[in-house]
């Protein structure tokens, strides 16, 4: 990382915003490059990565300071690893709310809009957190996404998780988890862990469907993370998900990060899109 840069996320991660910004009709706009290693699919940045990186963009223009309370993003195309990319930021007329735009030589990647003002008080989703309570599924490699750097079983970059899916019945996740401390600041998980690790769990809970109907795997489309409390580094935690249903090709899947006393740290909801065939991109 060079001066003129900003890390997204902890520094040894490898994505990057830079330190100099342009305006371009009303947008506030910084260049983007996501490294070597990040994968979902092949070549491909993860696409909780992929949906992340705009609360990071959104900090940056923010002058207030507040952890993030949600993050709702759409997913229209691939964004490729080791490419020049810009992300744009622009407030809405929403107190505490921007809108924030992925997008390579003028294409929209990603849209999403990011609302920082504080956590949200109160999850509700009891069906999630009684996953807390019940019996360590046995992990199972996969070998669909081989090298993502959350749930690939070889993933190219030194921080790349391993955190294999962990299937307690057939749509429902439970994956154990105990997050390095070089994956946040002050004993916090970065916001963009958190977006990264809540969707590959969303995966693996449709994946029995998904392959049962013919399909390879899904592909995110459509996001939302919303933030509950502040998730420690170094304690044990779990990641957990449901499969809560499917339309055609759409599936729909909900995860959260939990601890073993059933406290709600972070919730997600994923829209994923079955596809016959895993996408790549060259490397």
């Amino acid at each position: 990382m060079t001066p003129h840069e900003l890390p997204v996320g902890p520094p040894e991660l490898g994505i990057t915003l830079s330190a100099a910004s342009r305006i371009e009709d009303g947008w506030l706009i910084r260049d983007l490059r996501a490294g070597r290693g990040l994968d979902g699919p092949p070549g491909i940045l993860q696409g909780g990565f992929a949906a992340g990186v705009s609360v990071a963009a959104a900090q940056v223009a923010d002058r207030f300071g507040a952890p993030v309370t949600g993050l709702r993003a759409r997913l229209f195309a691939p964004t490729p690893l080791q490419v020049d990319l810009e992300i744009g930021v622009r407030p809405t007329d929403r107190v505490a709310t921007y809108e924030v735009e992925t997008r390579r030589a003028g294409k929209v990647l990603v849209a999403a809009e990011v609302e920082l003002a504080g956590h949200e008080v109160g999850a509700r989703a009891g069906d999630l957190a009684e996953l807390a309570r019940v019996a360590l599924p046995e992990p199972r490699p996969q070998e669909v996404f081989p090298t993502c750097w959350v749930c690939g079983a070889h993933p190219r970059h030194p921080l790349g998780l391993r955190l294999h899916p962990a299937p307690l019945t057939p749509g429902i996740e439970v994956c154990a988890w105990v997050a390095d401390d070089g994956l946040g600041a002050a004993g916090i998980l970065d916001p963009l862990i958190v977006a990264a690790v809540l969707d590959c769990p969303t995966q693996w809970a449709a994946y029995p469907t998904i392959r049962d109907a013919g399909g390879a795997g899904g592909l995110l489309g459509g996001y939302e993370v919303r933030w509950y409390h502040d998730p420690p580094v170094m304690e044990p935690l779990r990641v957990v998900a449901r499969h809560d249903g499917a339309d055609g090709r759409k599936h729909r899947a909900r995860s959260a990060i939990v601890d073993e006393d059933g406290v709600i740290y972070a919730l997600a909801s994923a829209l994923m899109v079955a596809v016959p065939e895993i996408p790549s991109l060259p490397s």
